[in-house]
């Protein structure tokens, strides 16, 4: 099941170097969380990130219940050209997925 949220990515090349910052919009329940009527809220969570520049894969980054809700990422990837595309794909523990994709500037 594909979600249709609002992830925003953005790459910009600096001093030769591609710096990714990755939002995704996701509400991360631990499944401890309880709502108005007093019952548990069942675990929702992005468990794998994996991001391609291009089509090689340059970053997987695994997550849990620790996560943020609405988790924010930043990294650096060594290297790059204005132009190339970046693209972000997660999945999280029900089977839930976004994608995002930008360009580098």
């Amino acid at each position: 099941m594909t979600i249709n949220s609002r992830d925003r990515i953005r790459a910009k090349l600096l001093d030769g170097n591609t710096f990714v910052r990755i939002l995704l919009s996701h509400p991360m329940h631990t499944g401890r969380g309880k709502n108005e009527q007093d019952e548990l809220i069942p675990a929702e969570f992005i468990q794998d990130i994996r991001c391609w520049r291009n089509e090689e894969e340059v970053l997987v980054v695994k997550c849990g219940t620790a996560t943020s809700r609405n988790p924010y990422f930043a990294f650096q990837l060594t290297g790059g050209e204005v132009g190339d595309k970046i693209r972000l794909r997660w999945v999280d523990n029900v089977g839930a997925k976004g994608t995002a994709e930008t360009k580098v500037v």
